[in-house]
């Protein structure tokens, strides 16, 4: 994955509370070194994640137990998780295979090979359909039987990671290099939109109907409108943070991880930014389990942790 430095962030105003939330829970992974990335919610309810470094897919349920499945293909470095729409299984990227990868909550792989360069972010879209950024500046769209077909994105070096199946109905992604939010089509009509001020790297939809961004080497986190206008860019209190990753909670608020800060912040719907809980081991991949917890993987602590919202 290729990253870019932003120098020279115009200051915004940004108010600060001090509000807590429920005691964390935090539960250590059976396998050393495993960092935990990105986690999801199954179609069984429970809280499934991958864990990069030693190509597992693990299940965690609400009481903490932790049960890790072996990725057929070694070293492939399974990244991004998404839940399958009518199949009861998650799918996910594998960097270094590169590979597409599908496991049913029995623990059951299947593999796709993956016709581009690096698979990033994945997301399904109303057309049943998954959609696929790759790091060479393509979206791919692809059938849950494995067929795929790429469509090229306008801004040559876009580098494209997260992406999210809009409000609109259309999908949307963060273009890294360029600082643009892109938007596509199920017919694979790509639009642009931007610029943001500095690498925006994931992307989710906040219930005001807004999609929302993170921009990590910015310490921002954006907003911007499904007609592609960016509404707000909001400062986090902590410099340096890197806000990697960002979800809608229960509650109407957003949260997302601070990856050097060590902490998990909310920001609500107006951009009002409270940095809520304190996550040491480096907060990466964060999800919501659509009942009250949030739920974060400790890249550099072999842990997922959890904690409560409101309703």
């Amino acid at each position: 994955m290729k990253w870019r430095k932003i120098a020279g962030v115009s200051a915004i105003l940004f108010l600060v509370s001090t509000a807590a939330l429920a005691v964390l829970k935090q539960f250590k992974t059976p396998t050393v070194n495993s960092q935990p990335r990105e986690i999801v919610r199954g179609p069984d309810g429970n809280m499934w994640f991958t864990e990069s470094n030693v190509g597992q897919i693990a299940r965690v349920n609400a009481s903490g137990k932790i049960t890790e499945f072996v990725v057929p293909t070694r070293g492939t470095q399974p990244s991004e998780i998404v839940a399958g729409v009518d199949d009861g299984a998650l799918w996910f990227t594998e960097i270094s295979g590169p590979i597409i990868g599908r496991v049913t909550t029995a623990g059951v792989f299947t593999e796709f090979p993956f016709p581009g360069s690096v698979p990033q972010g994945i997301a399904f879209g109303l057309d049943r359909n998954l959609w696929i950024t790759d790091q060479q500046g393509l979206i791919w769209r692809m059938t849950p039987a494995g067929a795929f077909v790429s469509f090229a994105i306008p801004t040559p070096d876009s580098n494209p990671i997260g992406i999210t199946l809009g409000p609109d109905g259309n999908m949307w992604f963060a273009e890294f290099n360029t600082n643009l939010i892109g938007r596509i089509t199920p017919n694979g009509i790509i639009d642009e939109f931007g610029p943001a001020t500095g690498g925006p790297q994931r992307v989710t939809v906040g219930r005001d109907g807004n999609l929302w961004f993170t921009e990590p080497f910015a310490n921002l986190i954006g907003r911007i409108t499904p007609t592609g206008t960016i509404t707000g860019e909001f400062p986090i209190p902590t410099a340096n943070a890197f806000p990697a990753d960002i979800v809608g909670g229960t509650d109407g608020n957003l949260y997302f991880t601070e990856f050097n800060a060590g902490q998990v912040a909310q920001i609500t719907t107006a951009g009002v930014i409270t940095e809520v809980q304190k996550v040491r081991n480096g907060p990466f991949g964060i999800g919501s389990d659509l009942v009250s917890g949030i739920w974060i993987t400790e890249l550099n602590g072999d842990r997922v942790s959890v904690f409560q919202v409101g309703p």
